[in-house]
């Protein structure tokens, strides 16, 4: 019984091989690949946390949230625009559809074409900038990445994207 435990105890050569990957990867790589609590969490309940869990993980992640300086939610739409589509920036398109007119768009995440009949009230801005900038504040261990969280986007950069798909002017929300 000894030996059985022993050997559940030790990492499987898989284990040893993502490790040693890890570490000969070097020092940005394994920085990058090592997991915060929460996301371990996610990996442990496969992205189906207990519901006891849900509060202070949702908490966590809201506090994490970082907001521009002059405290504007929404940007400029064509900042907004040019951020969605660009592959070293959001890269928003490649999961969804925001500009119908755009070819490239992707189907893994919902289409947000017309996002914007939701209104722009105040509600609306704050729960569309957390969910770009932290999608886990908004629903634990989305697939959607967290943007603001892990620097690809600065604060501003978030508003701008806000600004995209709320702006009754942008393309998502041309009257066709």
């Amino acid at each position: 019984m000894l030996l059985a435990g022993l050997t559940l105890s030790q990492p499987s050569p898989f284990q040893q091989r993502v490790q040693q990957a890890i570490q000969n990867g070097g020092s940005k790589f394994a920085e990058t690949m090592k997991q915060d609590p929460d996301q371990a969490l996610c990996s442990q309940y496969r992205d189906k946390l207990p519901p006891e869990l849900v509060g202070a993980f949702l908490e966590r992640q809201r506090a994490l949230i970082k907001y521009p300086a002059d405290g504007k939610l929404m940007g400029d739409w064509k900042q907004g625009e040019a951020l969605f589509t660009n592959p070293r920036k959001g890269n928003c398109y490649a999961c969804h559809t925001g500009d119908p007119r755009e070819a490239g768009a992707g189907r893994m995440g919902p289409g947000l074409v017309n996002y914007g009949q939701r209104g722009t009230s105040e509600a609306v801005v704050k729960y569309t900038y957390d969910k770009i900038y932290n999608a886990w504040a908004t629903m634990p261990c989305s697939l959607m990445y967290r943007a603001g969280y892990h620097g690809i986007l600065t604060p501003e950069e978030t508003a701008h994207v806000t600004a995209f798909l709320l702006d009754p002017a942008s393309p998502v929300n041309a009257k066709r």
